[in-house]
């Protein structure tokens, strides 16, 4: 995928990649870490052809690399790139907005961990706990209830 764009607004450019409900499920995912095909179609619900085009596009601007992990048959593993970590402050974001303008009786399926601190903290650029700022190198975005491991890797190592 060209990366440029005729369009001016950066945010408009950014809106035509992850202005996707796909592409954002599939985000939600690989920064827990690297998935399998039928992890990711298993996890996000995603129907296999919707799923193949949101990660065909992602892979073509970048974000997403998929990784052989067998031979035969050919099977792939998918993992964020640099610039797919990058756009974890903007997932964060969406997160928070949710939490505090779109709340859900369910509650969220997920919870985000300040390795800094080792507590789970509001979405956000800053530790709710203990006023650290969040990035790839010292958070981690789990499922809801996790326990921090001793070993808990941030995203970045993802």
């Amino acid at each position: 995928m060209d990366t440029r764009s005729s369009t001016a607004c950066p945010i408009a450019r950014a809106a035509s990649l992850i202005g996707d409900e796909w592409v954002l499920i599939a985000l939600r995912e690989l920064f827990q870490g690297p998935q399998k095909f039928d992890e990711l179609q298993k996890k996000t619900t995603a129907a296999t052809n919707i799923l193949t085009n949101r990660l065909t596009r992602m892979i073509a601007a970048g974000i997403v690399v998929k990784v052989p992990y067998q031979e035969r048959p050919p099977r792939y593993t998918y993992r964020l790139t640099k610039a797919g970590l990058a756009l974890m402050p903007v997932a964060l974001e969406l997160m928070r907005y949710a939490e505090e303008w779109m709340p859900s009786e369910l509650g969220s399926p997920l919870q985000l961990r300040h390795l800094g601190c080792g507590k789970v903290t509001r979405a956000g650029q800053v530790c709710s706990e203990c006023g650290d700022p969040i990035n790839i190198k010292n958070a981690r975005l789990e499922a809801r209830g996790t326990e921090a491991p001793a070993d808990a890797q941030p995203l970045s190592a993802a």
